[in-house]
């Protein structure tokens, strides 16, 4: 980052304030009234329910999320927050205090002091909901774009355009309407609309990031929450409980849609919990950790780059400039805005997509990950690494040895980059205990569960 940090929001730790699903942190109705018989939901083979089937539930109910009289299922908590539509900010806010609520299920039901994925997937969410709020990045946009006075006036100059409106001048009231830097030309009878640019990207940024939130938690949540009905049900699970789970999960490779890493990371979460070897424990929580963080980057793929193409994406198609001849004295102007929009975009995503908030510090994704505060850089269990596949996995993104050297990443898009600085990041964090804690004040909570965003009052989310 290049930006000095803010104060991190101190958070109460889940051993305190812990609050679990069937305690009613949220309390979303998925029941419909007596005279009206609920319709069968549909279900996917990943357990989740279709999206038209969720949302027929939720209009027929007529009762909201935080007024319903009864607590619903696990799993139908999960899926009213996933069915929720047209409100982004909510929704992710709800996503991540729902990974919260998971963390703290599977800790205690998988045993040992180890975060898991959900832990993880808790933080990533929350610093995911910093680019769908908008906050901060517009100002710098535009000043990317929007150049100083001296220079809008000069350009304005140079292409014969008349500035602003004047009230009661019929002649300047037919004039086209400049705000800043909204060039208009006769050329293609449209404005360049370099203003709105920023707004424009800002708009698909945080519609891409809120899509991948959503994608990831819609085939991630249901499935945990499944491990976490299964096993509370059965403390000493064994190959029908885990059959039971690998039901609902696609053989084949995540690229072409299946879901065999998540059925490989579900046979790992299993193994983990029966077993009472710490070092065991911990280095099956880390593989299957790995498991589940690759098929999610691989989902994810390509809503992280057409977030990253967007700056230059929306410019270029605002202006006009594929496949169109800009007039001479504007075509040197426009294309220095577009150099400028790649320049500066590449420290723009370093210092807020490229970042992860934990609640102790903000690593920068494009620097080689230090050791967690106060700690070294890998705990006693997973120090060294001996299981074999384990390892493998590993080396094959160079997360294997005693170092993080070199596991920062260039480009963000590039899938393999992410993963090595992502295995880096687990095995480095997986037995941090504040990884645990709370990712909202317990005013922020309060108003979340409540189906609420925060006032700002409660402090900065």
């Amino acid at each position: 980052m290049t930006t000095p940090v803010k104060p991190l929001m101190a958070a109460a730790p889940a051993s305190e304030h812990a609050v679990h699903f069937q305690e009613g942190v949220y309390r979303p109705s998925l029941s419909l009234p007596a005279e009206a018989p609920a319709p069968a939901l549909r279900v996917t083979r990943s357990g989740v329910v279709e999206r038209a089937a969720r949302t027929t539930a939720r209009a027929n109910s007529g009762v909201r999320p935080s007024e319903a009289s009864e607590l619903p299922s696990l799993l139908d908590q999960v899926h009213a927050v996933i069915a929720l539509e047209g409100q982004p900010v909510l929704r992710n806010l709800l996503i991540t205090q729902c990974y919260y609520e998971l963390s703290a299920e599977l800790v205690k039901l998988l045993g040992g002091r180890n975060a898991h994925w959900c832990s993880f997937a808790t933080w990533a969410s929350k610093t995911a909901g910093r680019f769908i709020r908008n906050e901060e990045v517009p100002a710098l946009l535009r000043q990317l774009i929007v150049s100083d006075e001296d220079e809008r006036e000069a350009i304005s100059q140079r292409a014969g355009l008349t500035r602003g409106r004047g009230q009661g001048d019929p002649e300047r009231e037919r004039a086209p309407r400049i705000s800043g830097i909204d060039l208009l030309t006769p050329w293609w009878g449209h404005g360049l609309g370099l203003l709105e640019v920023p707004e424009r990207i800002l708009r698909e940024l945080s519609s891409d990031i809120a899509i991948g939130n959503l994608k990831v938690f819609e085939e991630l949540g249901p499935l945990f929450v499944r491990m976490i009905q299964v096993y509370r049900e059965c403390p000493q699970p064994g190959d029908a409980e885990l059959a039971v789970l690998l039901d609902g999960l696609q053989t084949g490779p995540s690229p072409e849609g299946g879901q065999g890493l998540l059925r490989s990371a579900v046979v790992h979460y299993h193994e983990a919990m029966l077993t009472e070897d710490h070092d065991r424990k911990a280095e099956l929580i880390l593989l299957a950790n790995a498991r589940v963080g690759l098929h999610e980057q691989v989902r994810l793929q390509p809503y992280i780059a057409r977030a990253l193409n967007a700056p230059v994406r929306c410019l270029l198609d605002s202006i006009g400039l594929r496949g169109r001849r800009l007039p001479e004295a504007l075509e040197t102007m426009v294309l220095d805005q577009v150099e400028k929009v790649q320049s500066v975009w590449r420290l723009l995503a370093t210092k807020e997509m490229m970042t992860m908030r934990l609640p102790d510090e903000i690593l920068e994704l494009g620097h080689d990950l230090p050791a967690p505060p106060g700690l070294p850089l890998h705990c006693a269990e997973l120090a060294t690494i001996e299981d074999r596949e384990l390892y493998e996995l590993l080396s094959e993104y160079d997360a294997h040895d005693q170092t993080t050297s070199g596991c920062g990443a260039e480009d963000w898009a590039s899938l393999r980059e992410r993963m090595s600085y992502i295995l880096e990041l687990f095995r480095s964090r997986q037995s941090c205990s504040r990884l645990l804690e709370r990712p909202f004040s317990l005013e922020q909570h309060a108003d979340i569960v409540a189906w609420r965003v925060p006032m700002p009052v409660h402090g900065e989310l």
